[in-house]
C-alpha cells in the first residue's frame, strides 16, 4: 500500500472543524474573530473596565459619602501561538485508516482545554470577592449575583472538581439540575446559575461566578498545518497552531467567592 499524502488545506479544514464542534466557549466568553491582522508577536492594548463605589441606605437630610466611579485600565498584552504536535507511521495508517482524524481530535481537545485554562486565568485577575468562612452555600451565591445588580442574566460559575463535592454536600436541595441545561461538566444551578466543574480551575476554595462579557478571545480566523516526513523511517509529523490573543476586558462581569483569610 502506497503511502497517502494528504494536503495540508485538508488537514487544516478538519482540524478547523473539531476544534470549532468542540470548543464550546461562546457560553463562557466572548469570541472575537474580526481581527484578521493578529501575527504572532504583536502587541495588543486591551481595555479592561470595572466599577467602584456602593449604594448607601441616606437618612432625611443626609447624602451620599460616595460615589459610583467607571475606571479602565489599559494593559499590553502580547500575541501568541499556539501549537500542537502528533505523529504516525505508515504502517499505522495501514492498519487503520483513521489514525490521522483520530490525531487531528486530539489536538484539537488539547487546544480547547489549553484555551479554557487561559480563560481562568484572565477571570481570575477580577478583583470583584464575596467571602465564606467555612463552607460556601446559597447565600454567597446570592451575595454574588446582587454584585450584578439588573443585568446578572447569563452568569455561570466555574469550580473545581473538589469544591463541586463541596457544594454537592452544602447546597443539598438547592443545588437543582435542570435537565434541559447540556453542558459538559454541568452538575446543577444556584440561584439560576448553572455550575460547571473544570479541571482549569486549580483553587479547591474558589467559585467563579461570571458572565461571558467578562472575557474575550481575539482568534485570527483559519488553522494552520504544516507537515513533516522522515522517509527513511516512514514516520509523519503534523503541526497545528492558532494565533489568538485571551484576555479579561470587562472586570465587572466576574465575581470570586473566596474563603476568608
Amino acid at each position: 500500500m502506497a503511502h497517502r499524502i494528504y494536503p495540508n488545506e485538508v488537514l487544516e479544514n478538519k482540524f478547523e472543524s473539531q476544534v470549532i464542534t468542540a470548543l464550546d466557549l461562546s457560553n463562557y466568553c466572548t469570541v472575537d474573530m474580526s481581527m484578521t491582522d493578529l501575527e504572532a508577536g504583536m502587541k495588543k492594548k486591551i481595555v479592561t473596565w470595572n466599577y467602584s463605589g456602593d449604594l448607601e441606605e441616606v437618612e432625611m437630610g443626609a447624602g451620599n459619602t460616595q460615589s459610583i466611579e467607571v475606571g479602565y485600565e489599559a494593559k499590553e498584552y502580547e500575541v501568541g501561538t499556539t501549537q500542537g504536535r502528533f505523529e504516525y507511521f505508515d504502517e499505522q495508517e495501514m492498519i487503520n485508516p483513521l489514525v490521522v482524524d483520530m490525531g487531528l481530535k486530539g489536538l484539537s481537545e488539547k487546544f480547547v482545554n489549553d484555551t479554557t485554562t487561559k480563560v481562568v486565568a484572565e477571570l481570575e485577575k477580577g478583583s470583584q470577592v464575596v467571602k465564606y468562612t467555612t463552607t460556601p452555600g446559597f447565600n454567597e451565591f446570592v451575595d454574588a449575583v446582587a454584585v450584578f445588580g439588573e443585568k446578572a442574566e447569563g452568569l455561570f460559575a466555574f469550580v473545581s472538581p473538589k469544591m463541586a463535592g463541596t457544594l454537592r454536600k452544602a447546597l443539598k436541595d438547592d443545588l437543582k439540575y435542570v435537565e434541559s441545561f447540556v453542558r459538559t461538566g454541568y452538575i446543577g444551578t444556584v440561584c439560576g446559575v448553572p455550575v460547571i466543574v473544570t479541571n482549569a480551575i486549580k483553587k479547591d476554595d474558589e467559585i467563579i461566578v461570571a458572565s461571558k462579557e467578562a472575557v474575550s478571545i481575539f482568534v485570527k480566523k483559519g488553522s494552520e498545518v504544516e507537515q513533516e516526513r522522515d522517509a527513511n523511517v516512514r514516520k509523519n509529523s503534523v503541526y497545528a497552531r492558532k494565533v489568538a490573543l485571551v484576555a479579561l476586558t470587562d472586570g465587572t462581569k466576574v465575581v470570586k467567592i473566596n474563603k476568608q483569610a
